[in-house]
């Protein structure tokens, strides 16, 4: 049986050729005129039914398969005795559609004498190789389904732990070894994705937490001191209930102190610590958190005194202009004439700016005081200016 080069395929697979556009016939001397009439309709109809369907056959189009895109955004690091995985969730196919239907999602581990580790990917075909041997000399470490996927889900991304202790369990000097990860969507009825980039983890024992935390607060935030672990950086914990914790920081600082500027007054904070070793490569040991400590932060420091004051006469009218302070709501104006008492003039005015539509005639002096939503007054703030003849 004969093969068709171009396609790879026996000529008896091949579709029957197209079906030649009929032409006119004509009719015998024995055909009435109504038969011949009647034959002519036949014959035109079905050459146009024909006609409709003739022309060159094109290539057939393959189905459209629609598979995940492959994940390439995939960290690891060690959180104390768990290595915490973090990609994006899959949103896309291959072909860029939308993607809606994640089946499963599977996360591979291999464990990896460091003596026989690869060197780090540098080009494509490098990071191909590094794929090709997790599939061989990895396994499936949890294929998560919908239900764990969701629960995993934290915004954009997904977050898998796995437990560092028990995997310790299964090795003869665990020391020795290097957990490579990596993960895999799969979808559209049973297609998995590509193999995602292959990511490192070297366990390490967790550092020691720091020690000697304190706090104290004042009007530019909360101080937060502490004696650090030994070759370690440490990252800020924060949280307004001692339940739900948030790093103050995208990487640990060095030293003992730090100043939280963005904590909130009139209310309380907990703060806690966590010891960090930065690993070559790019990954990093995370430990255990210290023991919490909690301080009020009330509200009772003043704004700052509103500056770049200025009286201005229009006319017959006195225009009057500063630049906030900061943690400034409103402002309370007031004028002095002579050396007379002070009248209020405005209160709790928010504009930076007033207008005095009736000035008295001589020696005037305006303060302005800027107030916050607690209640406290700043220092205050004055210009002058002279209004007609001095009497």
């Amino acid at each position: 049986m004969s093969m068709n080069s171009e396609f790879g395929i026996r000529n008896s697979e091949l579709p029957p050729p197209p079906v030649r556009c009929p032409i006119g016939k004509r009719f015998g001397r024995g055909q009435s005129k109504y038969e011949s009439n009647g034959l002519l309709h036949v014959v035109i109809v079905v050459t146009l039914l024909l006609v409709s369907g003739c022309g060159k056959e094109g290539p057939p189009l393959p189905p459209e398969i629609r598979v995940a895109e492959r994940t390439t955004d995939l960290t690891a690091f060690q959180e104390g005795d768990q290595a915490v995985l973090r990609w994006g969730y899959p949103t896309m196919t291959t072909a860029g559609q939308s993607l809606t239907e994640i089946e499963q999602i599977q996360v591979w581990r291999a464990t990896l004498p460091l003596a026989q580790e690869l060197p780090p990917a540098i080009s494509p075909q490098d990071r191909q190789l590094r794929r090709q041997l997790l599939e061989g000399q990895g396994e499936i470490l949890r294929a998560l389904e919908p239900e764990e996927i969701a629960e995993a889900t934290r915004g954009s991304s997904i977050v898998f732990q796995d437990d560092l202790e028990t995997w310790r369990q299964t090795v003869e000097e665990p020391e020795s070894f290097v957990l490579w990860y990596g993960v895999r969507t799969v979808c559209c009825r049973n297609r998995e994705s590509e193999l995602s980039n292959v990511v490192r983890l070297e366990p390490q024992a967790p550092p020691a937490p720091p020690t000697d935390l304190s706090l104290a607060a004042g009007s530019e935030g909360i101080d937060v001191q502490w004696t650090p672990a030994a070759d370690s950086k440490t990252l800020v914990e924060r949280s307004p209930d001692g339940a739900i914790w948030t790093a103050r920081m995208d990487d640990p600082v060095e030293g003992g102190s730090w100043r939280d500027k963005e904590a909130s007054q009139g209310q309380a904070w907990s703060y806690r610590l966590r010891s960090v070793i930065a690993l070559p490569g790019g990954s990093r040991v995370v430990g255990q958190p210290s023991e919490p400590a909690r301080i009020d932060h009330p509200d009772t420091y003043p704004p700052k005194a509103p500056a770049e004051i200025v009286c201005l006469p229009e006319g017959a009218q006195v225009r009057v202009r500063w630049r906030g302070g900061a943690g400034a709501a409103a402002y309370r104006v007031s004028r002095q004439h002579g050396d007379g008492p002070f009248e209020i003039l405005a209160d709790n005015h928010r504009p930076t700016e007033f207008t005095d539509p009736a000035p008295p005639l001589g020696e005037l002096r305006y303060i302005v005081i800027a107030q916050d939503a607690a209640g406290n007054q700043s220092e205050a703030a004055s210009c002058a200016v002279v209004m007609g003849a001095v009497p």
